[in-house]
């Protein structure tokens, strides 16, 4: 399952990318979940087991999950990979799981180890090294881009840190359904005239791409998250996503046609070998993951 989930994310920076060509950052993030909330509108008009149901006391992380996890990510993403490419902005959020390994410590008492310590100085040696490529000719990156970029990774550690929590008490549907369905409303005062006309140009190809990022990076992946997340710990589920950027690399030099500067190929080596680095040591079990099991 976080296999696929590989694939489908990895693929999403190329389709980001092919649709920006078309429409803004804003526009495709609400086309985005558009598509995403009718799929789980019909899930949850169909399977009544699957509508969201929390205790009161859970309301302010579906609220934190929604804003985290569908504007601050996807507009800092989008937002980002418009002045990257497809192959930097994957390098970016690939430091999502040393992000989540310094949040998990914090909040979810997970343990963080010399050697994880040493994979996360590696990972944002990577991503300075992506900062610095636009002063050394190094494509078109841009340092903005780079900054603005490194907003998602950070919103996405906190999605999965107050995510974790709501797997031990509701499926992996629900929680999904619940923060999405919260994001989605929080992106309505972004639509606009001009954002039904972009909607409206769109080509074909642009509107499969979309519909690879609603139904399966968005619906697809994050019930594919969740879902681990309430199987594993934060942290380990988030570091198993290192191959995420080793297909957006590939993806993006064969479709899109990027090439694979020597800034990128070393920033990959740095970042991925930090995540891999940083990965969950075998027979570790966390204070969090012990708790949950004696709730």
């Amino acid at each position: 399952m976080l296999g696929a989930l590989s694939l489908l994310w990895g693929l999403a920076f190329v389709g980001i990318k092919e649709v920006l060509d078309e429409i803004s950052p804003t526009t495709l993030t609400i086309l985005r979940f558009a598509i995403a909330d009718v799929c789980l509108i019909g899930v949850l008009a169909a399977v009544p087991s699957t509508r969201p149901r929390f205790e009161p006391g859970d309301r302010w992380r579906i609220v934190v999950l929604g804003l985290t996890g569908v504007p601050m990510y996807h507009l800092a993403l989008n937002w980002g990979e418009q002045r990257t490419s497809a192959s930097v902005a994957a390098l970016i959020v690939a430091t999502a799981p040393v992000m989540v390994a310094l949040g998990s410590a914090a909040v979810l008492r997970e343990r963080v180890t010399a050697r994880r310590w040493l994979g996360i100085a590696l990972a944002f040696t990577g991503v300075a090294v992506l900062a610095a490529a636009h002063r050394t000719g190094g494509g078109s990156t841009s340092f903005i881009g780079v900054i603005v970029g490194m907003l998602a990774p950070l919103s996405w550690a906190i999605y999965s840190i107050v995510a974790k929590p709501l797997t031990a008490r509701a499926s992996s549907i629900q929680v999904t359904a619940a923060g999405m369905l919260v994001g989605s409303i929080a992106l309505l005062p972004f639509l606009s005239g001009q954002t039904i006309r972009e909607i409206g140009g769109l080509s074909a190809t642009a509107w499969a791409w979309m519909a690879q990022l609603g139904i399966g990076s968005s619906v697809g992946g994050y019930f594919i998250f969740v879902w681990a997340l309430g199987r594993l710990d934060a942290t380990r589920v988030s570091v198993f996503l290192y191959a995420v950027p080793l297909v957006a690399i590939i993806s993006a030099w064969l479709i899109l046609d990027e090439p694979l500067g020597v800034s990128v190929l070393v920033a990959a080596v740095l970042v991925i070998a930090g995540v891999v680095l940083a990965q969950q040591e075998r027979g570790q079990k966390p204070a969090a993951m012990s708790e949950a099991e004696n709730r």
